[in-house]
Order: C-alpha cells, then sequence, then structure tokens
C-alpha cells in the first residue's frame, strides 16, 4: 500500500463526488434503490420463469460476492484472511442488502474447512419479493445465496455453497441460511449446482425442455399406473395382475406381502441384465429385519447393499397394516416419482385387500351363525351339512370345539371398532387362525359372540400340524396371555366330535371345562388363567350328562349342606379342606402345608369333617362319593 494512513472497512467507504459520479475509493460505483432492484426482480421473474431467473440472481449474486471479496482484498489492510473473510456479512450490511448474524461458526482457512449457519435478518430480498408476489413454496433470497457463496469461496479458494432453509419470503418468521464447502455439503447439493453454471439462453431452454420432457414421461407413467392398476381391480384380477401391471409400467422388479411378510405376489422380468443380483428371498429376509419389530406407516427407501436399492410402502387399511409392496432398482436411488407411482399402487391393493377383507368377514359370520344353530341343537343336521357345502367345507368331518374365554365384558367388539388396537389378545388369536389357514391350507369355522370365542380344530389340521389337541390348546393361550392384561382367560376343549349330531353335546362340553377352571380358581382364592380338557374332568361329565342337572345337585346336597351350614355359621373352612383333602388323595401333610395349617391342626379338622358328615374319610367309597359331590358343587358354583 503506497498510503501511510491504515486502511480499514470504515475509512474506504468516504464517498466523493468527481463531476456526478460517485467512487469507493478508485472503484466507480451506482446507488440505486430497492424497489427499483425489486422492479428489476419482478421482470426477470415474470419474463423467464422464476426458476430460470433464481439461476440468473444466483450466478449474478455469486460474481458480486466474488468481485468484491478480490477489490477488499487489496483496499483493506487486513489483520488476518479470518477478518477479509468476516467483512462480506459486515458488507451485507453496508449495503443495505440484510443483516446476517452467525449461529454456529466453524471455519479454518488454513484447512478450507467452511461449516457456517445462522439468520439473515430483514432481507431486502424477501420483502422485494412478497411486495410484488405472494408466498413461495421455497425460499427466495437467491441474491444473498449467490453472493454468499461467491465471497466466501474467493476467500477461501474453495467452492463455498450457501443453502436457505426458512425464509420469510416463504411464511417462515425469519430467513435462515446452510453454508459448507462441497466436499461437507456431499450428495444432499447436487441438484442446487446447476444454478452455478454458465450458461447461454439455448442452454438454458435446453435444460428446461428436457425437464419438461422428463416431467411429461413421469405423469405418463403414474397415468398408466393408476389406470391399469384400476381396471385390474373393477375386472376382481388379483394381486399377481397388481404385480405384473406394476413391473411392466416401471420395469422394474415387484414384490407384494401381508403384514406376516409372507409372499402375496412377486413379479420380475428374468431376463432384465439389470436384476442380475435381485434375489427374492434375500429381499424378503431383509424386509422383516427391517419391519418386525416396528410398523412401516410410510414410505421408505432402503439400501440392502450398495448399488441395491428397495423402496417400499406399507398397505394401510383403516390405520392397520396389512401388508407391503415394494420395487427394487440396481444403481441409482429412488426419487419422488418413484414414491408417488408406489404408493398409488399400495392404495389400489388396499382397495383390494378390503374388499377381500370384507367377503371374508362376511363369510365368517354365516359360518358362525351356521355353527351357532348347530350348537344348539335344534336344526336339522343333514341341512347343516348342505349349507355348509355351499361354502365349500366339510362339516361332518373331525373336529374339536375349543372355547375361549376373555375376562373383557366384550372384545371381539371392542377391537373391531378399534382398528389400532394391534396387540389385543383377541386379534391376535384371530390372526394366527388366519396365518395357519394360508399355511397349511385348511379352514377354522368360528362363532365370536361377547366375551367367547370358539373355533372348530379339525383333526387333520392336526396331524399335518404334527401336534395334539392339549399342545395346539396350550400354544393358543400362551398367544393370547402374553397380550391380554386385563384379567385371566380361559380355554376349554372338548372331546372329539365324530359326528354332526355331536356338536351340541361338544360345545357344553368345552364350556364345562371353562366354568370347572373358573370354580377351581374360587375355590384356591386364585385369578389364573387355564386349559382345561373335557377328557381329563372324567366321571364329573360323564354324570353331568347322564343325569338330571337337578338331580345331581340334590345328590351333592346330602352330603355337603350340613358342612357347608357349619361353616357359615362358624366362619370355618372345613368345606374347603375337605376338596384339598380329596384333591391330594387323603394326604394329611401335603394338605396342611398347601393349606398352611399345623398337622395337629388339619387333624381336628378332618376329624370334625367326619363327626359333621358322619363319614369314614380313610375309606375309598365315601372319598369316592364326596369327590363327586365336591365337583358337582364345584360346578354350579357353591364351593
Amino acid at each position: 500500500m503506497t498510503s501511510t494512513v491504515k486502511n480499514t472497512l470504515t475509512n474506504i467507504f468516504s464517498f466523493f463526488n468527481n463531476g456526478g459520479d460517485h467512487y469507493f475509493q478508485k472503484k466507480r460505483m451506482v446507488i440505486s434503490s430497492t424497489d427499483a432492484w425489486g422492479v428489476l426482480r419482478k421482470d426477470l421473474i415474470d419474463t423467464l420463469g422464476i426458476q430460470r431467473a433464481k439461476r440468473f440472481l444466483i450466478r449474478y449474486g455469486w460474481n458480486c460476492g466474488k468481485n468484491e471479496a478480490r477489490m477488499l482484498k487489496d483496499m483493506v489492510d487486513w489483520e488476518s484472511d479470518l477478518d477479509w473473510l468476516l467483512a462480506g456479512s459486515q458488507m451485507h450490511q453496508i449495503g443495505g442488502r440484510v443483516f446476517s448474524y452467525p449461529e454456529h461458526f466453524k471455519v479454518d482457512m488454513g484447512k478450507g474447512i467452511f461449516d457456517v449457519s445462522g439468520y439473515w435478518i430483514d432481507s431486502y430480498e424477501a420483502k422485494q419479493h412478497l411486495h410484488h408476489y405472494s408466498l413461495y413454496h421455497e425460499p427466495i433470497c437467491y441474491f444473498l445465496i449467490g453472493y454468499g457463496g461467491g465471497y466466501t469461496s474467493e476467500c477461501l479458494g474453495k467452492k463455498i455453497i450457501f443453502k436457505e432453509t426458512q425464509c420469510v419470503g416463504k411464511g417462515d418468521k425469519q430467513c435462515c441460511y446452510v453454508a459448507k464447502t462441497l466436499e461437507e455439503w456431499g450428495s444432499e447439493i447436487d441438484d442446487e449446482l446447476i444454478n452455478y453454471e454458465e450458461q447461454d439462453i439455448a442452454d438454458e431452454l435446453d435444460i428446461v425442455y428436457r425437464r419438461v420432457e422428463r416431467q411429461s414421461e413421469i405423469l405418463h407413467v403414474g397415468a398408466s399406473v393408476t389406470k391399469n392398476l384400476t381396471s385390474a381391480l373393477l375386472q376382481g384380477k388379483g394381486m399377481d395382475d397388481f404385480a405384473k401391471i406394476l413391473a411392466n409400467d416401471l420395469n422394474l422388479p415387484v414384490l407384494i406381502q401381508n403384514q406376516y411378510f409372507d409372499y402375496i405376489a412377486h413379479y420380475v422380468d428374468e431376463s432384465r441384465p439389470d436384476v442380475q443380483q435381485y434375489n427374492r428371498g434375500e429381499i424378503k429376509d431383509f424386509i422383516e429385519k427391517q419391519f418386525s419389530k416396528h410398523v412401516l406407516t410410510q414410505t421408505e427407501p432402503l439400501e440392502i447393499k450398495p448399488n441395491q436399492n428397495l423402496l417400499i410402502s406399507p398397505i394401510i387399511i383403516q390405520n392397520d397394516v396389512y401388508g407391503y409392496i415394494s420395487i427394487y432398482r440396481e444403481g441409482s436411488v429412488f426419487g419422488e416419482a418413484e414414491t408417488d407411482f408406489l404408493e398409488r399402487a399400495a392404495s389400489v391393493c388396499a382397495v383390494k385387500m378390503l374388499n377381500e377383507r370384507t367377503a371374508i368377514q362376511t363369510e365368517v359370520k354365516m359360518k358362525g351363525d351356521l355353527l351357532e344353530e348347530l350348537f344348539k341343537g335344534k336344526t336339522d343336521p343333514a341341512s347343516i351339512i348342505k349349507r355348509f357345502c355351499y361354502f365349500g367345507y366339510n362339516i361332518n368331518q373331525q373336529q374339536y370345539v375349543l372355547t375361549v374365554e376373555f375376562s373383557n365384558q366384550n372384545p371381539f367388539s371392542s377391537f373391531e371398532s378399534n382398528a389400532k388396537d394391534l396387540k389385543s389378545a383377541p386379534k391376535q388369536l384371530m390372526n394366527f387362525f388366519t396365518r395357519e389357514e394360508t399355511h397349511y391350507h385348511t379352514t377354522f369355522v368360528r362363532l365370536e359372540k361377547f366375551n367367547k370365542a370358539t373355533i372348530l380344530i379339525p383333526k387333520e389340521y392336526l396331524q399335518k400340524k404334527k401336534t395334539s389337541i392339549k399342545q395346539f390348546a396350550q400354544h393358543c393361550y400362551d398367544l393370547v396371555q402374553s397380550n391380554h392384561g386385563s384379567g385371566p382367560i380361559y380355554i376349554g376343549v372338548s372331546k372329539l366330535c365324530t359326528d354332526v349330531g355331536q356338536y351340541s353335546k361338544r360345545y357344553k362340553e368345552a364350556n364345562k371345562a371353562i366354568e370347572i377352571a373358573k370354580a377351581k380358581n374360587r375355590l384356591i382364592n386364585e385369578s389364573s388363567s387355564g386349559v382345561v380338557h373335557a377328557e381329563e374332568l372324567g366321571h364329573i361329565m360323564i354324570l353331568l350328562d347322564a343325569r338330571k342337572p337337578e338331580e345331581l345337585l340334590d345328590y351333592a346336597h346330602e352330603f355337603l349342606s350340613d358342612l357347608k351350614a357349619y361353616d357359615e355359621r362358624s366362619s370355618t373352612e372345613l368345606l374347603r379342606t375337605l376338596f384339598y383333602y380329596i384333591e391330594n388323595q387323603c394326604n394329611l401333610h401335603k394338605t396342611a402345608r398347601e393349606m398352611n395349617v399345623s398337622i395337629s391342626g388339619m387333624r381336628y379338622r378332618i376329624q370334625r369333617i367326619e363327626e359333621l358328615m358322619n363319614v369314614d374319610l380313610s375309606k375309598a367309597t365315601s372319598t369316592f362319593e364326596i369327590q363327586i359331590a365336591l365337583q358337582t358343587y364345584m360346578v354350579f358354583n357353591l364351593l
């Protein structure tokens, strides 16, 4: 510098008049109002369109920032290059463009690191845009973006891109920016780089033409997907057709799965060279691993392996995920167009599934009504067999009657009305039977009423599954018990039904088994769940079937009424003690331990029981009769 006075950013801003021209030191300056600049900006947008005007304004701002950085480099005696860099923000304020306030500042001039974010307060560009136009859907401070990038790039010696994240011009409370080097941005800024390329009008028109052509192609594909899938839906075609239509329209493999990740439909053109790495089983396992622990609620892109991309969308019915549809591509990642196409296909699949579900629910309801008639035993069995045949079901096959009772007052109506209750025990149980029907190619006729579900379990199915009815019932219990937290659950299982005329009897057996389980729980003061099989009830079930209930109850009263009356008068537990004693095969010590009574106290109780009942409990005949009486009381809820 030739001057002896040290130049600073402040003292070089002394303008002087030289024949009507204004100078910034030796640089001639032109002062213009923001309103005039706003009119110029409006004319550019009206003439070129906002996207092309955006590119012109960004490049103009870039060159302005770059030139001012070069100019200030030589004009001011900077203490450091960082001061020179920071002067860019001051130039915004001095020029009346905006007040720039950095919030995050990570800069190393020597290492070429630049990671800055902050606020632009009172942007002239946003104000002028809103003066001439309404709110825009994206940030519009194009000059400021370009100026910031041009100025800092000149200072740092490497390309820096500014990106506006919030803007008053699109309705935000303030304008915010983020600035990084190209390396730090990575692929995130790729779509913006075209705005910085120097091109003439012909090149820009060519780019616009290609974009329009691309948009036209996207619209054509989208219309084709919608038209073809809708047509297939109206013609009653299935998921296989949907998969093939979507695969042909997009030229991509398509996979459709249910909510348990089982295949519903699948299509891929094996002759395509760009799907050589496509492995349906591998993709199925990948999807199941990704979403088995959390539910997918919106379309999501995934990378299976490097260069292998998957786009998956949930098939949602009434806020419930009923399946997944996915497309696969090698190379480039999926964009917004593919997401839109896939979501359209998912919507059509949802309508198809809803129709099928409605039809299935109607059929299940009709079968349940027939089953209820069968259980009542008031309809001609031949008529029932014939009506079940209309559904393609052989009701005359060997089956077990399995009844599940929930503690909820009416869990089936509640989970039908509340589609968000994805983990309710009744729903888990019904979903289990649906999966088993698909996997074993069988059918479960079921009746869902109040707090009970009654299901016919074919013997042939158990043989396919290689399990017994006891093991199967226990599995059902474990499934519902883990998803039911509001009380005990009981499962009653009948004996094998070998003839259609036995269903009424078997239904009563299953329900009696539940009542006996509940009575036992009341007797021992517990609230546990359980599985009870009619075959395990022995002679009490035979007697309940063979005699009139009132006669059997009179028989029990002869043995136990005096003892029950004594307990009520004296507040003792002799009847309960007798039940434990008989259940433990008259083992005094074991009974005392279970009831937490001393041996001497137990001996006294047994002696008192024998006196009141006038029986000898050491005789087998006496204990057998008493056991029948006790179990009768238990069935009639008298214990």
